[in-house]
């Protein structure tokens, strides 16, 4: 999408257009076991009116205000039986702006998930599909929603079809072939528009095997981005193993071969043998730590996961090093989800799993959560680079409050040259990056139909090539209440700041909500 400095121009597909394109690779899915399953639909209309004194996001003798008109009908949809698990939530996002950016917008919003057996016990099919919203690169207007009328914020779509056959032999082994077709695109145009075909094998010990477990993996990844010429391929094959020495303790190691087909900016061979050592501890069933260093073809390696959940509080931390790329990381995501964290959260006082779901769920939309905690903006990029990144999160509930707080590190190294003749922002940007930043959220309840929701964000973006340091900072303050059963007003304030080594990149961004959410 582009737009000028008078008007707003886009192109609005139908409904039907999106449902199709992104739904295709959960057909076969729906159409296996699709009469067995339970089916709940929940239909909902969220109406807002906002005032910005910055739509576009741009520094203060620029900046022109505006009206925006939000109608936003979606729907959302879960299917539970014996060989399908669903959920869809789709949002059709409509957005008119008055004043000097007058015109129409629409955004669409797609989640879905979908499992299905085809044959019992043997022959399954995963199915994914995405469509959101999202910044391309951390040193230009960061956008905190999709109101915002921002170069900066572009469409992401994403699908996986991944059928597989999975067995077990008796109490010995089991063993999984999976293939998965997947596929990366945006709005902003090639940069990351790729395909992906990946094949993958694993074989390990069953319970049959006490002390000693064992496992063989294969992986064979190819992916073809849109402008360029060749084809990345990344193959690695190896075994693991591990040796309890209590049934709560176990070392573990793996080791094994892996080869990358890029071309590496040093010249090296990004290829050779791998290995690893470590441990798995889970002292309780609320308590677990696993731990391992290596050695890759870049150098020395670590990881880290640790949990730790009692009655009011989750906490988390995870360290983790990897040769990746910016699809990957859309289909992957490394960040903390929110939906997940607040199901352990609630494990306890909920012990329902379904209910639990829906908990989180309304939960979740009623003060406008990210669908991840914190997290590092994924830089839009064709080349390979190698990750680094540090998450921490904890959350605490109370009766009446709940706290959610994250923190992330999240470094960057490009490993290869750009792959494709253009992309879409200055390369020398993204060579080596480092983004840290915090997030906390603070839910109070007043009564059971009246709450409060405060959040304060933080992140700085640092490109050591180039010397650009970005700081931004954003606060917001909802107030809500339930008006009847299915219908929720919200007044909200909100302001996002940027404070930029490139002084003409900084902004001041004022902006006042009211939302009307109606459910049937």
């Amino acid at each position: 999408m582009k737009h000028g400095a008078a008007h707003v121009k886009c192109k609005v597909r139908p409904l039907s257009f999106w449902v199709a394109a992104s739904l295709s690779p959960l057909a076969i899915g729906l159409a296996t076991g699709a009469h067995a399953a339970e089916w709940k639909i929940s239909p909902t209309v969220n109406l807002t009116e906002t005032y910005t004194d910055n739509v576009k996001l741009v520094p203060d003798s620029q900046k022109q205000s505006s009206f925006i008109t939000q109608a936003s009908p979606g729907v959302d949809f879960t299917a539970t039986g014996a060989q399908l698990k669903m959920r869809v939530n789709y949002q059709m996002q409509n957005l008119y702006y008055t004043g000097d950016a007058n015109g129409l917008k629409t955004n669409h919003l797609l989640n879905a998930d979908a499992n299905s057996e085809l044959m019992k016990d043997l022959f399954f099919l995963d199915g994914k599909a995405n469509i959101s919203q999202q910044n391309q690169s951390p040193f230009a207007s960061e956008a905190t929603n999709n109101l915002n009328l921002s170069n900066n914020r572009v469409e992401v779509r994403t699908y996986s079809a991944s059928p597989y056959l999975r067995h077990t032999f008796d109490r010995t082994a089991s063993a999984e072939l999976r293939y998965t077709r997947d596929s990366v695109s945006s709005s902003s145009g090639g940069t990351v528009n790729s395909t992906g075909d990946h094949i993958s094998m694993n074989i390990n010990s069953g319970t049959a095997f006490q002390k000693v477990k064992w496992g063989f993996t294969y992986d064979d990844l190819k992916t073809k981005f849109d402008k360029s010429i060749n084809t990345i391929e990344a193959e690695t094959t190896g075994v693991t193993a591990g040796y309890y020495l209590s049934p709560r303790f176990s070392l573990t190691g793996t080791g094994g071969y892996e080869k990358n087909s890029y071309v590496a900016i040093d010249g090296k061979k990004p290829a050779g043998a791998y290995w690893s050592a470590g441990f798995d501890w889970e002292p309780t069933e609320r308590t677990s730590l696993v731990f391992n260093a290596g050695h890759r073809f870049y150098g020395s390696t670590y990881s880290l996961t640790a949990a730790q959940r009692t009655r009011a509080t989750t906490w988390s931390l995870g360290y983790h090093e990897d040769i990746t790329t910016t699809r990957q990381q859309f289909l992957v995501p490394g960040s903390v989800n929110t939906s997940a964290f607040l199901n352990q959260l609630w494990q306890t006082s909920v012990p329902d799993p379904a209910a639990r779901q829906q908990l989180v769920d309304a939960f979740i939309k009623s003060y406008g959560l990210p669908s991840s905690l914190a997290q590092s903006v994924n830089t839009f990029s064709n080349r390979v680079f190698l990750q680094k990144s540090l998450q921490g999160s904890v959350a605490i509930t109370g009766a009446q409050n709940t706290l959610l707080l994250s923190l992330f590190s999240t470094k960057r190294d490009a490993q290869s040259t750009d792959l494709t003749p253009v992309s879409s922002a200055d390369p020398a940007l993204s060579d080596r990056t480092k983004q840290t930043g915090a997030n906390v959220i603070w839910n109070l309840v007043f009564s059971p139909r009246t709450s409060a929701n405060f959040t304060l964000g933080y992140n700085r973006a640092d490109s050591y090539s180039t010397g650009v340091r970005d700081n931004n900072k954003m606060f917001r303050a909802a107030l809500s209440r339930d008006l009847q059963p299915k219908l929720k007003a919200t007044l909200e304030y909100r302001r996002n700041q940027k404070d930029s080594s490139l002084s003409v990149s900084d902004f001041r961004e004022n902006a006042l909500s009211v939302f009307l959410l109606l459910g049937f």
